[in-house]
C-alpha cells in the first residue's frame, strides 16, 4: 500500500535435462518476471525453442485469423472448463476444418458481393434509359452507326445539323435531367463527339450489350440482385452459425496454444550451456519460499538463489493496493508505472478523485442515474479497462450524491425549502435543511460562492502540499535529504511563505488598510519564502525561480472544481425553469414538449456531468498533484505464465 510489492532478484539454475520440467513448473507458478538473456558470454548461448514451438505459433496465427473473419471476442458464460489433454488432439484436424470452411463461406461472400456490384453497376445505367424510346440492342452493335448517350442540359440538336442531316435524336428526362440519344454515320463520329464534349453539361452514358426493353431488364435485374442478397445472407448466417458452434473451441484454443507457445519459446529467454541452462529473473519477497521450494522440488538437479544485493534501478512493478482502490491502478499507469522507490498514488486517487468529481457534480438525481450506469457496464462487462472505469463512476456516484445531500440538489431542482430572494422556494421535501455540525443545509452553490471558491484554494493548497511531501520522500530515498531539500522542501517554504504573506496582506490588498509590515505571520512568511526561493536557486539555477508563478496558477487551478459544479448546475436549473415557468405553464400540447425539453436538456446535461468532472478531475491529479513527485517510467511485473479461464491441466 503506497508504495508497490516487494520483489527479489533470483536466478534458477539447472541441468539440461531438467529445463523442460523447470519451464512447466515456472509457468504453473506464474510467479517468475524473466529478464531475457541478450548477449552471449563465453561458454554461454541463447537457449533454442522446443521442437513444437513453430507448429504452435503456426496453430495459433491461424486461429487469430479464423477469429478476425467471424469477429469473434471474449467469451461469457463458459459452464466447465475444457481439459487441455482433451482439446490438445483435436486443434490440428478441427482448425483445419475451420479454416475450410470459413475460407469457403468468404470466398463465397466476395463472389456475389462482386456479383452484386456488377449487378447495381448495370441497373444504374439502364435506369435512365427507361425514358427512351429504344431497346437495349438498338444501342449496339452496329458497324456503321455511332450511337451517343448520355445526360445534357443545352439543346444541341442545331450543332448536330449544322454537321450532318443524317441523324437520329432521341430525348427523354429521369429525375428532372434531360438525357439524350444521337444516332449519325460513322464518319461522322469524331465531330459529333467532339460537339457533345465541348458541352460542359453534357455526361455520357455507357449502355450495357444486352437486349430487350429497358423496364423488363430492369426487372430480370431485381430478381438476380434479390436472388444473390439472400445468398449472401445465407452465408453470413452460415459464419454465425460456425462463430457459435466453434465459440468455446477457438476461446479454449487459443490460451492453449498460447500457453504451449510461451512454454515452448521460454528457452530462447534462458542462458545454456551443453549442459546447463540459467534463467535470472525477479519474484515477489512474500512468494519466494514457495518459489524455491516448488522450483527445486519438481524437478531434479535445479536450484533457485537469491541476490541479496542487487541493485533495484530494474525491478518490475506490481502494485500493492487494497480491493476497493485496485481500480485506480489504471489511473496511474495510464499516465506512467511508478519506479520501484516511488511512491505508488493510486491509494490517494481512490480518495481525492471521487472526491472532486462528487464536488463538481454534486446532484442526488445525477449520481443516481451515475450509479445505475456503472452498475449496468459491470454486470456486461465483467474484467479490462472498462470494469475497473465502471468501478471508478460508481465510487464516483456515490460522491456525487453525497454532495447532492450537502448541495440539496435533484436534477437541479431542491431538496429542501431554500431562501429566494427574501422568499421561500419548496423543495421535494418540504422541509428546511437540517444542521450538521456548523453547517446548515442546503449549501446553495450559487449563494455561496465566496466560501465555495475559498474552499476550492484550500482543497488546492492541500492537494499540491501533500504531492511536495511525497516528493520529498520520493528524492529522499533516491538521491538523499540534501537533494530534497532543494528540490521540493524548498517549494514547500515558498508555498506556505508566500499563503502567511497574502493573508495577513490581504486587508490591505481589498480594502486600502494599513499593511502591518510587523505582523509576526507577515514577517515569518516573508523569511520562510526567501529561504525557499535560496535553496531554490541554489538547487535548480536561478532559472527555476521563472517557475515560482506556476504554484500560483496551480492554486488557482482548482478553481475549476467550482466552475464546473456552477455550470452543472446553471444548465439544470435553465432546463427546469424554461420547463416550469414557460412551457408547463401554457399547459396542453406544452407539457409534453416540456416533458421532452427536461429529458433531452438533463440527458445533455448528465452526459456533460459525466465527461466535465472526469477530465478536470484527472486533470487536477496528472498536472498539479503528479507533477509534484511522481515521475513514473517503472517496467510493469509481468511474471511468466497464465491465468486460464477456458482450459485446464
Amino acid at each position: 500500500m503506497l508504495k508497490p510489492e516487494r520483489m527479489t532478484r533470483v536466478v534458477v539454475v539447472g541441468t539440461n535435462d531438467a529445463l523442460d520440467q523447470t519451464i512447466e513448473n515456472l509457468h504453473k507458478l506464474n510467479l517468475f518476471h524473466i529478464i531475457d538473456y541478450g548477449e552471449e558470454e563465453a561458454g554461454f548461448k541463447i537457449g533454442k525453442p522446443r521442437s513444437m514451438a513453430s507448429k504452435f505459433s503456426e496453430y495459433l496465427v491461424t486461429l487469430r485469423s479464423i477469429e478476425n473473419q467471424l469477429g469473434s471476442g471474449e467469451g461469457s458464460g463458459f459452464d466447465k472448463k475444457i481439459s487441455a489433454k482433451e482439446l490438445s488432439p483435436q486443434i490440428e484436424s478441427t482448425l483445419s476444418e475451420l479454416e475450410e470452411e470459413v475460407l469457403k463461406q468468404h470466398d463465397l461472400m466476395r463472389k456475389i458481393e462482386t456479383e452484386l456490384k456488377q449487378k447495381q453497376d448495370i441497373e444504374d445505367t439502364i435506369k435512365p434509359l427507361v425514358s427512351l424510346p429504344l431497346s437495349l440492342e438498338d444501342y449496339t452493335g452496329y458497324q456503321s452507326i455511332k450511337v451517343f448517350v448520355g445526360f445534357i442540359d443545352s439543346n444541341i440538336e442545331d450543332a448536330i445539323r449544322a454537321e450532318t442531316s443524317q441523324y437520329e435524336l432521341y430525348t427523354g428526362s429521369i429525375e428532372g435531367k434531360k438525357i439524350i440519344a444521337v444516332a449519325v454515320v460513322k464518319e461522322k463520329e469524331v465531330e459529333i463527339n467532339k460537339i457533345l464534349q465541348n458541352d460542359s453539361s453534357y455526361t455520357e452514358i455507357r449502355p450495357p450489350e444486352l437486349t430487350g426493353n429497358p423496364q423488363a431488364a430492369l426487372g430480370e435485374i431485381a430478381a438476380a440482385k434479390a436472388k444473390l442478397t439472400e445468398e449472401l445472407t445465407n452465408a453470413e448466417s452460415e459464419l454465425i452459425r460456425l462463430k457459435q458452434e466453434y465459440a468455446e473451441f477457438m476461446l479454449a484454443s487459443e490460451e492453449y496454444l498460447t500457453i504451449e507457445t510461451q512454454k515452448s519459446e521460454a528457452p530462447l529467454r534462458f542462458a545454456t550451456t551443453d549442459h546447463a541452462f540459467v534463467v535470472d529473473g525477479w519474484v515477489p519477497l512474500n512468494k519466494y519460499d514457495d518459489f524455491e521450494k516448488t522450483i527445486e522440488g519438481g524437478a531434479g538437479n535445479v536450484y533457485a538463489s537469491r541476490l541479496e544485493d542487487e541493485e533495484v534501478k530494474d525491478v518490475p512493478i506490481s502494485l500493492d493496493n487494497p480491493k476497493a482502490a485496485k481500480p485506480f491502478e489504471l489511473l496511474v499507469e495510464t499516465f506512467a508505472t511508478p519506479k520501484y522507490k516511488e511512491i505508488d498514488p493510486s491509494l490517494i486517487l481512490f480518495i481525492t478523485f471521487p472526491l472532486f468529481y462528487g464536488i463538481m457534480l454534486g446532484d442526488i438525481g445525477y449520481g443516481v442515474l451515475l450509479g445505475i450506469l456503472s452498475w449496468m457496464i459491470m454486470s456486461k462487462v465483467k474484467s479490462g479497462g472498462l470494469h475497473e472505469l465502471a468501478i471508478i463512476l460508481s465510487y464516483s456516484a456515490l460522491s456525487t450524491i453525497f454532495f447532492g445531500i450537502i448541495f440539496g440538489e435533484v436534477f437541479g431542482f431542491p431538496l429542501f425549502n431554500i431562501m429566494h430572494h427574501g422568499m421561500v422556494e419548496g423543495g421535494i421535501l418540504g422541509i428546511a435543511g437540517p444542521n450538521i455540525w456548523v453547517l446548515q443545509l442546503p449549501i446553495h452553490r450559487f449563494a455561496e460562492v465566496k466560501p465555495l471558491l475559498a474552499m476550492t484554494f484550500v482543497i488546492g493548497i492541500l492537494h499540491i502540499t501533500l504531492g511536495l511531501i511525497l516528493g520529498i520522500r520520493n528524492v529522499s530515498v533516491e538521491h538523499g535529504f540534501k537533494h530534497a531539500v532543494t528540490e521540493k522542501l524548498c517549494w514547500l517554504m515558498i508555498l506556505f511563505g508566500g499563503i502567511m504573506a497574502i493573508v495577513t496582506a490581504m486587508p490591505a490588498i481589498l480594502w486600502g488598510d494599513i499593511l502591518n509590515t510587523q505582523d509576526p505571520i507577515f514577517i515569518s512568511g516573508i523569511v520562510l519564502g526567501i529561504i525557499g526561493i535560496i535553496l531554490l536557486v541554489k538547487g535548480e539555477g536561478a532559472i527555476a525561480i521563472m517557475e515560482i508563478p506556476t504554484l500560483l496558477s496551480n492554486i488557482f487551478s482548482y478553481a475549476r472544481i467550482l466552475a464546473i459544479g456552477l455550470s452543472s448546475a446553471g444548465i439544470a436549473l435553465a432546463v427546469n425553469t424554461i420547463c416550469r415557468d414557460v412551457l408547463f405553464a401554457q399547459g396542453g400540447v406544452f407539457i409534453v414538449v416540456g416533458i421532452l425539453v427536461l429529458i433531452f436538456g438533463h440527458t445533455i446535461n448528465l452526459l456533460l456531468g459525466i465527461i466535465g468532472p472526469g477530465l478536470h478531475s484527472l486533470r487536477l491529479q496528472y498536472v498539479e498533484f503528479f507533477t509534484k513527485f511522481y515521475e513514473g517510467g517503472g517496467t510493469k511485473y509481468d511474471p511468466f505464465g497464465f491465468i486460464r479461464k477456458y482450459t485446464e491441466e
